[in-house]
């Protein structure tokens, strides 16, 4: 009796754990910038224009090479798009190599900043060694926080910027950027 009872109860919880399971949706890709598509994004355009860059498209290696334009900082910023965080919102970059004297990061500047100093972005992910094709994947909503989120309506309409950094040479290879929302 104890076996069946047993049986049945590792029978209901794994049921459980099932249905559970399956009411959650996931993470779903909102957007995705691979790297040939990143190759064309322009320079940064910043409030005294300075933190120039530029992106070049390696097909053969399947990555694009931003540098920094002339400064110690500087690089490239992605055409407008919408981050909806009134949902659980994900950006992850996936970097390919930059050289151990340089770093890397990325912003996001919204188009119609609501505060001064937001005209030279949000960290999203700050100065970094990352690399070897790993990525790394950020909480836009934990990253910000309630009240910024609160300050832009759930909805903040900008652009990514995505530098390289530590000297005039500085350059990052880039393979892709995606946004991703939902659950884990």
């Amino acid at each position: 009796m104890k076996k069946i009872l047993t049986i049945a109860l590792v029978l209901v919880t794994m049921l459980t754990l099932v249905a559970c399971g399956k009411s959650q949706d996931g993470l779903k890709v909102v957007e995705k910038f691979t790297a040939q598509q990143i190759g064309e994004w322009g320079s940064t355009q910043s409030p005294n224009d300075d933190s120039k860059g530029t992106a070049t498209y390696n097909a053969a290696g399947d990555f694009t090479v931003v540098r920094v334009d002339g400064d110690t900082w500087g690089g490239i910023q992605s055409p407008v798009v919408t981050l909806d965080l009134t949902k659980q919102t994900y950006v992850a970059v996936q970097i390919k190599e930059v050289n151990d004297l340089f770093k890397w990061t990325l912003k996001f500047v919204p188009s119609d900043p609501a505060l001064e100093g937001h005209e030279w972005g949000l960290y999203l992910v700050e100065d970094n060694g990352m690399k070897w094709n790993k990525y790394v994947m950020v909480d836009v909503n934990e990253q910000l926080g309630e009240d910024l989120i609160d300050l832009y309506g759930g909805k903040i309409e900008g652009v990514f910027w995505l530098w390289a950094v530590g000297a005039a040479d500085a350059n990052v290879e880039v393979r892709s950027l995606t946004i991703f929302q939902g659950d884990f």
